[in-house]
């Protein structure tokens, strides 16, 4: 077995642990599901908030005082519900990490055996623990392509139904807390209370002003860099712990 690579090694092991494999795979994709869609309203919140600002500045350069207030107030909204949800990303990444960690003590425990056969047998730490999070990078990065791959079929409607998550909840809070221009009625912003206040339709208040839209420009980098993330802190969170496990354990039998 020592003489195997460790990746063979690592993916023989959930090929012969079925139970292991599908449970792992359930936690990952209902996680993963979960951080894709704070993920998916962090970006629709922090694009919109990029350009309401931008829309801000520019009625402001051109003193534009009826329009602006209305703005000011859907960016106000925006910063708040962004920083929420933020909180509510990072509250999750925290869950998960101590939720993994947990899982890697628990598996720990119910492997011992195996670990000890292996350590006996002369096996370095480092491999071992390098086999360990193989098998869970494979399930991890499995689940994410998956995720991807999913998205790319569906993203319009996925994008349609963030963007109209955000806009009803807009015009909820501006309902809620109406700006002062809205009750003027050379307010271009009244003659439209209800239109649905995103960043795909409030360029037309922008009194000549263009904007480029650039949000979904480095959406492939964005992809890349994320991955690229996932796997670093995995290995991170899923290795430290086992590498001190395996450390202790290797002491005992020394």
């Amino acid at each position: 077995m020592l003489t195997l690579p460790i990746v063979k090694r690592a993916y023989r092991h959930l090929q012969n642990h079925p139970y292991f494999l599908i449970s792992m795979l359930s936690f990952y994709l209902l996680y993963f599901i979960l951080v894709f869609a704070v993920v998916l309203l962090i970006k629709q919140f922090s694009d919109s908030s990029i350009q309401l600002t931008t829309i801000v500045n520019s009625l402001q350069s051109q003193q534009l005082s009826l329009d602006v207030q209305t703005f000011q107030l859907l960016e106000s909204i925006t910063k708040n519900y962004l920083v929420k949800y933020q909180s509510i990303f990072l509250a999750i990444a925290s869950v998960g990490t101590i939720s993994l960690v947990l899982i890697q003590l628990f598996v720990s425990k119910i492997r011992h055996k195996e670990y000890n056969t292996y350590l006996l047998m002369g096996e370095r730490v480092y491999k071992l623990t390098a086999q360990l999070i193989i098998e869970h990078l494979i399930l991890i990065n499995s689940v994410v392509l998956f995720l991807f791959v999913l998205y790319s079929f569906f993203a319009p409607p996925i994008v349609q139904q963030a963007s109209q998550f955000e806009a009803e909840t807009l015009q909820m809070e501006v309902k809620a807390n109406p700006p002062d221009s809205t009750s003027q009625k050379d307010s271009s912003l009244s003659e439209s209370k209800n239109e649905n206040f995103t960043r795909f339709n409030v360029k037309p208040f922008l009194k000549g002003d263009s904007i480029n839209n650039k949000f979904g420009e480095n959406n492939t980098l964005q992809a890349v860099f994320l991955v690229v993330f996932i796997n670093l802190y995995s290995c991170m969170v899923i290795g430290i712990p086992t590498y001190i496990v395996l450390s202790l354990t290797k002491g005992k039998l020394s």
